[in-house]
């Protein structure tokens, strides 16, 4: 059955998420870890037990929701101020690596209080977590934020677009306002810019005006058409994957599926 979805407000541009990247390498320094106790048990000829070993490590486990609510407060606080960030950089290792070792100290009492006899002592844990991982901690919540941060800063950078922009019709150069083009398509060699009350014949490709104008607010949508997602009405599934578009001027534009990810915003 055919959907139909009413365009209430402007989509949102999709968030690109970073957490694989930090359960790939926690859980391979966990893995690797276990594997280092194993080793050092056998060349000290020692015993080696599995849910001890893995209980420890756990430690290592921790640093993925850390690290996602320091980045959070760094994105809260947002310094813009350079000579603050490094106070702010420290500030948040210093609070995350001691949050750490509490909350792995805890889990590890916790759970050996449940399965091995005797028990563990907080403050034996505590100590010696701060003794043996406190510089690694340190280390992990003060580099990331700092990654982050100067992430966070390049990808709000955002390109300048122009609220105008020249066409030449013949021998004249007219300055259209782009919140009045509704949609481009083309008639090759030309293009055709639809404005709410003109249509203008241009000798730019769709390349190029996909270029000069705001790709979040100019979509192409198709091979041949870009639309202004903020004329877009209504959309209404084709059930292979293409949709159609209509504007409030009441055209009909095709969204191809092969051009989904520059228009997937307006069906979520």
């Amino acid at each position: 059955m055919d959907q139909l979805i009413n365009i209430k407000e402007k989509f949102k541009i999709p968030k690109i998420g970073k957490l694989p990247l930090y359960l790939i390498i926690v859980v391979f320094v966990f893995l690797l870890a276990v594997l280092q106790d194993y080793i050092y048990s056998r060349i000290q000829n020692t015993g080696f037990y599995l849910s001890e070993s893995s209980l420890y490590n756990t430690f290592w486990i921790f640093f993925i929701p850390l690290t996602i609510y320091a980045n959070r407060l760094i994105k809260i606080v947002n310094p813009k101020n350079k000579f603050t960030k490094l106070p702010l950089s420290f500030g948040v290792g210093l609070f995350f690596s001691f949050l750490h070792i509490i909350l792995f100290a805890s889990l590890y009492v916790l759970v050996s209080s449940l399965i091995f006899t005797p028990t563990h002592r907080f403050s034996n844990i505590f100590y010696s977590a701060l003794s043996n991982q406190l510089h690694i901690a340190l280390l992990w919540y003060i580099i990331f934020p700092t990654i982050y941060m100067s992430k966070h800063k390049s990808t709000h950078i955002k390109k300048h677009y122009p609220d105008k922009i020249k066409l030449k019709i013949g021998s004249k150069i007219l300055n259209v306002s782009s919140s009045t083009i509704q949609f481009i398509s083309t008639d090759k060699p030309y293009s055709i810019i639809h404005t709410n009350d003109k249509k203008i014949l241009d000798n730019k490709s769709l390349k190029e005006f996909e270029t000069n104008l705001d790709p979040s607010v100019f979509l192409r949508v198709h091979r041949s058409s870009i639309i202004n997602a903020n004329y877009v009405k209504e959309l209404k599934s084709r059930n292979n994957g293409d949709y159609d578009a209509t504007l409030q001027s009441g055209k009909v534009i095709r969204l191809s599926r092969h051009f989904r990810n520059n228009w997937k915003q307006l069906i979520q």
